[in-house]
């Protein structure tokens, strides 16, 4: 007796319809691609964190440094404003490059069934969801320029920087949150 695993094929119009999702999932990708990888591994993240400091919008960058220099409690780096992040989003392009090119392989060939593709979409909603997530998460290590919501380049305009020369740098993360919730 044969298992049905519901491995049926995809009708002719639906296959063309996801032919033509790869094909304008491409450029998105290469996008969070050149963003993130621009980004790695510390291109403008500190910067936009002394930059909002600057403006008091958020937390100090030597906040954490100043804690452990006066054996105060420790202070975590926001999720926000870590290397982690940074990494993570760069991790996600770099596979999402990695899956695009491989259902660009496997749809032709029919083997891309319909519930492995429904198995690798939630997988990368779920990972898209925490970078957009972990983009807005708070700031509020310091009481005092507490932010508890996105960071300041996504709410507010980057004509508001510090220093003029991170006003790029300031679209460049707007971009980046911005073709995560696209991706996602």
């Amino acid at each position: 007796m044969a298992l049905n695993l519901g491995l049926r094929r995809w009708r002719r119009p639906l296959f063309w319809t996801v032919l033509a999702l790869i094909v304008l999932e491409f450029p998105l990708t290469v996008t969070t691609l050149a963003l993130f990888g621009i980004a790695d591994p510390d291109t403008y993240r500190t910067k936009l964190w002394q930059d909002g400091s600057s403006n008091g919008f958020n937390s100090d960058p030597s906040t954490p440094l100043y804690a452990a220099a006066n054996y105060l409690p420790p202070v975590k780096v926001p999720l926000v404003w870590s290397l982690f992040l940074t990494k993570y989003n760069l991790v996600i392009a770099i596979l999402s490059m990695f899956i695009l090119l491989l259902k660009g392989v496997l749809l032709p060939l029919k083997v891309l069934f319909p519930i492995f593709s429904a198995i690798i979409h939630a997988t990368e909603v779920g990972l898209w969801s925490y970078s957009v997530y972990a983009q807005t998460s708070p700031d509020t290590i310091d009481p005092k320029h507490s932010n508890p919501g996105p960071p300041w380049y996504i709410t507010k305009s980057c004509s508001v920087v510090f220093k003029e020369g991170n006003r790029g740098f300031c679209m460049q993360a707007k971009a980046s949150f911005w073709v995560s919730c696209v991706m996602l």
